[in-house]
């Protein structure tokens, strides 16, 4: 069988997904897959190719800024994954995720609240994804004709009490409401933090949004955070498709040498469930079903509170928040679900706390509502 070396970032973030990715290309190419953690030294990977004669390696350098000399690898036909385009040669092979297009999918999903005013924390340390969300968020929110406050607290890149001292300043002095957008989940976590502590509120002063859906940060958060989900298995493919094209083509490849994959979805949270239309009996019904949705209320109960018939409250609770009572009862079950998964509470015992009659009643909506067994998500989660 053949092998293909994979050099995984110390970034743990999105591994499963895209090593996901590469492994379901690599099983139709009769690929051994052989995962090396991290980017060792030149000395090393000379010795990894003697000892595995690999046919080829994908390098996935994930969040870090570390920038790799393709010429480590010498002859090795090697894809570089999540690589700043820029710091490599014009024949390079590489996949990055278009983090442009990350900036725009939040743009949309923030003005369509509503709000009328946004900012931008972009990640305390230089990243050209950062700088390229940004781009893509400033761009969008220009051409719908909406200002952007951006955060630059004109400091060295990095987190430190002054940083933490600045952002609580810029937090403070924003127009409310706002919706900020975070250049990833671990800088919208610190915006989360830096808000609690100024006194700005939650999502009803400040609706806040990341990227990665890192859910051992997004669920843990309070409130929970809202977050865009690039397309990380996508990535994983197309970076084993280019290596499977340089190796089939050799010197005569022709096709693109640099492809992108984009976002999946927003996954939405706690931190962005401000109202678009401020209707104090919706508010109301969305406070009891965060108090007592996992105490088993039902849609029926949550209704009864409006002034009206039921399916007028359906209709206006739908106007107001983009979807039903039900949806909003099952979304506030399922983040609970995730959030004693993410501990080790025995999984038989989970359904007691989350509003279900029995455990096999909570697999069958974790799995319709996840596409994953509540097994392998907790397996996902620890690794």
């Amino acid at each position: 069988m053949k092998t293909v070396l994979y050099f995984q970032s110390t970034s743990r973030t999105s591994a499963s997904e895209k090593l996901g990715g590469v492994q379901s290309i690599a099983a139709k190419c009769g690929w051994h897959v052989q995962i090396v953690d991290g980017i060792p030294t030149a000395k090393k990977i000379k010795s990894l190719v003697s000892f595995w004669s690999p046919e080829g390696a994908i390098v996935e350098c994930g969040g870090t800024a570390a920038t790799i000399n393709p010429s480590t690898f010498d002859r090795l036909p090697v894809v570089f994954f999540d690589h700043d385009p820029q710091c490599l040669p014009a024949k390079a092979f590489c996949v990055t995720h278009d983090s442009a297009a990350t900036g725009r999918m939040a743009a949309r999903e923030l003005m369509e609240s509503g709000v009328t005013q946004f900012a931008f924390v972009p990640y305390p340390e230089r990243r050209f994804w950062s700088e390229e969300r940004e781009r893509g968020f400033v761009a969008a929110l220009s051409l719908n004709g909406r200002p952007c406050h951006v955060f630059s607290p004109g400091l060295p890149s990095k987190v430190s009490t002054r940083w933490h001292r600045k952002l609580r300043e810029f937090l403070k002095e924003l127009p409310k409401p706002c919706a900020l957008f975070a250049a990833n989940d671990y800088t919208a976590a610190e915006v989360l933090t830096a808000a609690e502590f100024a006194g700005v509120k939650v999502p009803d002063e400040l609706s806040v949004i990341g990227v990665d859906d890192a859910v051992s940060i997004c669920e843990r958060t309070e409130p929970t955070l809202s977050s865009v989900k690039p397309d990380f298995r996508r990535g994983g493919e197309l970076a084993a498709l280019l290596l499977a094209a340089r190796l089939r083509d050799g010197a005569a490849f022709r096709g693109e040498r640099r492809r992108a994959f984009g976002p999946l979805a927003v996954i939405r949270r706690a931190s962005t469930r401000r109202l678009a239309v401020q209707d104090a009996v919706v508010t109301a019904a969305l406070g009891l079903i965060r108090r007592e949705a996992c105490s088993g209320l039902s849609a029926k109960t949550v209704l009864g509170q409006f002034p009206c018939s039921r399916r007028m409250a359906e209709m206006r609770f739908k106007k107001a928040v983009g979807h039903s009572v039900l949806d909003e009862i099952h979304a506030v079950q399922l983040e609970r679900a995730k959030q004693l998964l993410a501990g080790t509470m025995p999984l038989k015992a989970i359904s007691d706390f989350c509003g279900f009659e029995n455990p096999n009643s909570l697999r069958k909506f974790f799995k319709a509502q996840t596409g994953m067994t509540m097994t392998v998500w907790r397996t996902s989660q620890t690794g």
